[in-house]
Formats: structure tokens, C-alpha cells, sequence
């Protein structure tokens, strides 16, 4: 858990002082902003190996002085399972009351590790 915090330092130092192309570079996240592709309807599933490493970050986050945000946890937890070469996804979505809402997630293989992804339309849609 001690690594998880020092690098959710590092990201967050990086989220204030740089770009998101940036960040992800720095910590081994591929991002994909240009596809307008939903995302898949199957969850990715993990490795077994990967638990630690997926408990950790939520610990950490959910104590984390500035939140547990959709783009934090998914800068901490590709950084931890970046050997899975892991795809930062951004998307928009209106609701009801026409407000816009925007959610970042995480695509291994082309699968979601989060079910609400589905929800939002992919950055890469958003001008076509």
C-alpha cells in the first residue's frame, strides 16, 4: 500500500503540473481519446496476480485527501496494472436535466474494467 500512496503523490503532482498526454506517459497509461468505439459490453477480467495491486489502490484512494476520482483511480490502478498495457478511455454523457457529466475509465483487450462505462459516449464520438 506504501507504493500505491507514493505514487498516487507522483500522479497527483503531475495532474497539477502537466497535460493528461503527460501523466499517462509518465506512468505507463496508453490513452485513447480519438475512438469513437463504446465500450465492450464484457468486463475485462483480471488476473488473479493483479488483486494486491487493485486493493492497494483502492485503499488509497478511498482515504485520498483530493478524492476518489474516476481519472485518479484510473491513472493509479493503469500505473499498477500497466504490464496489462491498460487504454485510459474518457466519455461524456447528458442527463435528464440536460447537464453534462463526464467519466474516465479503463479498457483492457478492449474490455471495461468499469460497467458504468457504458453509460457515457466515447471523447472520440463526441464531434461526429
Amino acid at each position: 500500500m506504501a507504493r500505491a500512496a507514493a505514487t498516487m503523490v507522483l500522479i497527483e503532482a503531475s495532474l497539477r503540473l502537466s497535460d493528461l498526454p503527460a501523466t499517462c506517459r509518465r506512468f505507463g497509461v496508453r490513452w485513447d481519446l480519438d475512438s469513437a468505439a463504446p465500450p465492450a459490453a464484457e468486463p475485462a477480467v483480471l488476473p488473479r496476480r493483479t488483486r494486491a495491486a487493485v486493493r492497494a489502490a483502492q485503499l488509497v484512494l478511498a482515504r485520498w485527501p483530493a478524492g476518489d476520482t474516476c481519472l485518479r483511480r484510473c491513472l493509479l490502478l493503469g500505473h499498477r496494472l500497466r504490464r496489462l498495457r491498460p487504454v485510459l478511455r474518457i466519455g461524456v454523457k447528458r442527463d435528464a436535466a440536460g447537464e453534462f457529466s463526464a467519466h474516465s475509465w479503463l479498457e483492457i483487450d478492449g474490455r471495461t474494467l468499469d460497467p458504468s462505462a457504458s453509460a457515457y459516449a466515447p471523447l472520440g464520438a463526441a464531434g461526429r
